[in-house]
């Protein structure tokens, strides 16, 4: 983890065998209980996870330092992200709830992500759950055959999936639709929410046992299968997610990869709020919405604290990862697919043809391994190579060629990734960006090997 903090852009994020130990875990247990503890809040814990294979034993060793700390603990088992916010508002006896979850990142690796007063926490919460865990940590050794009560709970999944029935408020057509988890955490709800709306679900990856998937809904490749998918099965279009759910991604009937900012960009178009809150490395299609445009860091904690002070009522990531005020304060992949099948169904138009009435943005992305100590070097480099052009530096740098053409150079805080963005109404020339920032990155990596 970078600068020895414990939270990245969203969560605590790390290999789940050297960050996520016993004893890590069953001090995270003891300082979140704590942490509700100093806010005064009582009551029952809710925790859930995603369906990787470290996710059981750190979730183990997380309960046991709830029960330590007196947490009477309600065990959700393989859950999606936002039915883990959305419990809070359905059960007001519980005093929090915790996500184990690694999301997009790579299967070796793992996170946790924390939810209380019905929301998801933001960064001055943060600041003192690292602060109560160095006070504590490896003060009290975990017993590895403690034994911990747990009930074992399944009504994060049955609020969540009622509450995303009830926001459908259209009549859908005989949509043919291939749904796509990733046999991950949305494997249970969302194909089975979308058959109960009348759709003629074509299932894909949703089996919560199935092979794993750490795939990122911004990058194309990881949702090659789903595109052939659609086209072999003739359907109307295909709906994906990342391992946790609370992402997505659409393909359109010809197989076509639609980004997320796109389609979150048509949601925010038709919601009742004059501002619209995204980051700073989403498209600039956001731009041509008829909207006041409000600009974050990476990381749904930047974008809610956005949305509170401009009082706007739906942003987005360009991962799909939409955020509804009137529905809960997280990242939502399954609210924000049916807000756009609403918006799509009323609409009477294909995906392709309503994804048209957006202007075109060739916006490009990779990622590369390195080291964080490495940040530093890269971003000077670009810095001095780039220094004629207006820089940007809310978050990494987004150096701006002209009006409408941006190269972006920024670090995860969440894995020891770092990533370059090229963005262009010509495809060519995002694409010569992209290339020309990567090379940047992988010689600065390269020299110091």
């Amino acid at each position: 983890m970078p600068n020895n903090h414990l939270f990245g852009t969203s969560g605590i994020r790390g290999d789940a065998d050297t960050l996520f130990t016993n004893q890590f875990c069953f001090d995270i247990g003891r300082t979140f209980a704590i942490f509700l503890s100093s806010k005064n809040i009582e009551g029952s814990i809710a925790t859930g996870m995603d369906p990787r294979g470290s996710s059981p034993r750190i979730k183990k060793f997380i309960e046991a330092g709830l029960w330590h700390e007196k947490r009477e603990i309600y065990d959700q088992g393989a859950t999606p992200v936002p039915s883990m916010c959305f419990i809070l508002l359905s059960n007001q006896s519980l005093a929090g709830s915790l996500m184990i979850t690694g999301s997009h990142i790579k299967a070796n690796l793992n996170g946790v992500k924390f939810f209380f007063n019905k929301e998801e926490i933001i960064k001055e919460d943060e600041e003192e759950i690292e602060s109560i865990y160095y006070s504590l940590a490896n003060k009290i050794l975990v017993d590895e055959n403690s034994k911990v009560e747990i009930h074992t709970d399944s009504s994060a999944q049955r609020e969540y999936e009622e509450m995303l029935i009830k926001l459908c408020d259209t009549t859908y057509p005989a949509w043919r639709v291939v749904v796509d988890p990733g046999d991950g955490a949305q494997s249970d709800i969302m194909p089975g929410v979308l058959s109960r709306l009348g759709i003629k679900v074509v299932e894909f990856n949703t089996t919560l046992q199935g092979e794993f998937f750490a795939r990122d809904t911004e990058n194309e490749q990881d949702f090659e299968p789903l595109k052939k998918k659609v086209v072999e099965t003739g359907a109307d279009f295909g709906v994906g997610f990342d391992s946790d759910g609370d992402r997505c991604i659409f393909v359109d009937d010809k197989g076509n990869f639609i980004p997320g900012d796109y389609t979150a960009s048509l949601v925010a178009r038709e919601t009742a709020s004059e501002g619209i809150v995204s980051t700073i490395a989403a498209s600039q299609v956001i731009e041509h919405l008829g909207k006041k445009v409000y600009r974050t860091q990476v990381g749904s904690p930047y974008i809610i604290a956005k949305m509170k002070e401009t009082k706007s009522l739906f942003s987005f990531e360009p991962n799909g990862g939409g955020i509804s005020a009137e529905i809960m304060y997280t990242r939502d992949g399954g609210s924000t697919t049916i807000k756009f099948l609403n918006i799509l169904s009323r609409s009477k138009k294909t995906i392709h043809e309503l994804v048209a009435e957006l202007p075109k943005y060739y916006l490009k992305k990779t990622k590369v391994d390195y080291k964080w100590e490495q940040k530093q070097q890269i971003i000077d480099l670009a810095k001095k190579k780039y220094s004629r052009y207006k820089i940007d530096e809310l978050d990494g740098l987004k150096i701006w060629l002209d009006a409408e053409t941006w190269l972006m150079f920024r670090s995860s805080a969440n894995a020891p990734e770092f990533r370059i963005f090229a963005e262009s109404r010509d495809e060519q020339t995002a694409t010569k960006l992209l290339n020309e920032g990567e090379a940047l990155v992988k010689g600065v990596i390269e020299s110091v090997k």
